[in-house]
């Protein structure tokens, strides 16, 4: 088989597309556009979770689109997150502006995610029977990000939402849009794409911490 036609029968899956995944840091500073995008996609991604996390798609969303309100007013001006942050800040007297308030919550939704599809991919490698259920993950990823951030209720309403979870074949197979045997091509893309998505939002969390918009924990 040529590689034109290897190519021509490769099965695309929802990671197969580089134009979703985040971009890489210029000069240590997030491309917003790229970023915005790359957030979208993990909110779609959230989707093939099913109706239960609806609510944790909608507030990525929501978020993304409080950002992307601010990076329009001048793109140019505000071609990465970083340089965004500085003017939502001046905007508002050094206060929390809608845009830097959007941010925050999407940055730690995203660090969730990021949590998230760490520990399947890892889980993945060493035993992949065990993470069939996707609960133990998705429980450990929010202890380790947004956990500290909630409060009793939405802690609570977490608990009952997250055993809702689909089987991990079932998330898998829906990323491969419904192919079949592709988990481990799924999981390869997935893993992939892990350094570039960390790099982002780690910057972002840096930058909080260093313009004292959020503490240390």
């Amino acid at each position: 088989m040529t590689e034109a036609t290897e190519e021509s029968t490769r099965v695309e899956t929802y990671f197969t597309d580089e134009s979703r995944m985040f971009p890489a840091l210029v000069d240590g500073k997030v491309p917003t556009e790229r970023f915005l995008q790359a957030s979208k996609t993990i909110a779609d991604f959230v989707a093939h979770f099913g109706v239960a996390f609806k609510p944790v798609q909608t507030d990525i969303l929501g978020n993304v689109e409080k950002v992307r309100r601010k990076y329009l007013q001048d793109p140019e001006a505000m071609k990465y997150i970083q340089d965004l942050v500085d003017i939502d800040l001046n905007d508002h007297d050094g206060k929390f502006g809608y845009a830097t308030e959007g941010l925050l919550w999407l940055k730690r939704g995203l660090e969730f995610m990021l949590n998230f599809l760490r520990l399947l991919v890892e889980g993945y490698r060493e035993n992949k029977a065990k993470t069939e259920n996707m609960t133990p993950a998705l429980k450990q990823a929010y202890t380790n990000s947004l956990k500290r951030h909630h409060n009793f209720i939405a802690k609570q309403l977490f608990n009952v939402v997250v055993h809702a979870a689909p089987y991990r074949r079932v998330l898998l197979k829906a990323a491969a849009y419904e192919h079949e045997g592709m988990e481990d091509t799924v999981i390869s893309e997935i893993e992939s794409h892990l350094d570039n998505f960390a790099q982002n939002v780690n910057a972002i969390v840096e930058y909080y911490y260093e313009k004292n918009l959020e503490t240390r924990p």
